[in-house]
């Protein structure tokens, strides 16, 4: 019996704490930390990488009255403050992740999971004389390991 009281408390302290870091984010952003942007944090967290309405309908559950308006404003306005990016997958919806180390990401033809996997360390890409570049994004398409 004290071992599940253990456990349950120890969960309630992960959650807790989680949630203590979801704010100092938002507020290392100059964002304020309201519930939902909260719970939008949590949502990318467990699921990784997120479209609009995976967000949507699991924001749902706990804000039964948000607006799908108010979740794209949200979610606007912490991919300004960089908290979050953007992966655009072509011929899908974007999906949303919270701000990590530089990567790239792996899209499943098939299921349309998105994974990250290590950035590339060079790049030989041969640009027009006279271009500069500053950053580049590399996205690789294929078949995940659970749909071969």
């Amino acid at each position: 019996m004290e071992y599940k009281y253990a456990r349950k408390v120890g969960r309630s302290y992960k959650v807790e704490t989680r949630l203590r870091e979801y704010t100092a984010l938002l507020k290392e952003k100059e964002l304020k930390s309201t519930p939902q942007r909260v719970a939008m944090l949590r949502i990318l967290e467990e699921k990784g990488h997120a479209d609009i309405d995976h967000i949507y309908n699991e924001i749902k559950k706990d804000f039964v009255s948000i607006s799908l308006a108010t979740v794209y404003k949200n979610i606007n306005t912490m991919l300004e403050a960089g908290l979050i990016q953007e992966i655009k997958v072509p011929q899908k919806k974007s999906k949303y992740e919270i701000t990590k180390h530089k990567h790239s990401h792996f899209v499943c033809e098939k299921c349309g999971e998105v994974y990250d996997i290590e950035h590339p360390k060079k790049l030989d890409i041969e640009l027009p004389e006279g271009f500069e570049p500053k950053e580049a994004s590399v996205m690789v398409s294929g078949i995940c390991k659970e749909c071969r």
